[in-house]
């Protein structure tokens, strides 16, 4: 219990990466790796539903932030669309 406080303290999850298999026309299955993140504390770090990220990646890291900027735009395309 007191390792699970002190992963949490300092923004830390240990996850899955799950197996992800896609049909092909071919009759054989892709196989892809799948990390999936949900829960509470992704709204207490400021991901909202419905809102953008920026993936950046480089081998083995994978870095995950807030668009703001993307939000913007589509705000922006929208009302003058109207």
């Amino acid at each position: 219990m007191k390792q699970e406080n002190i992963i949490q303290r300092v923004g830390k999850r240990q996850l899955k990466i799950h197996r992800k298999s896609f049909a092909r026309s071919t009759r054989k299955n892709v196989v892809f790796p799948e990390i999936r993140l949900c829960g509470k504390w992704l709204k207490n770090i400021g991901f909202e539903c419905g809102g953008f990220v920026t993936v950046r990646h480089e081998k083995n890291i994978i870095i995950i932030t807030v668009n703001k900027e993307i939000e913007k735009v589509i705000n922006k395309t929208k009302k003058a669309s109207k």
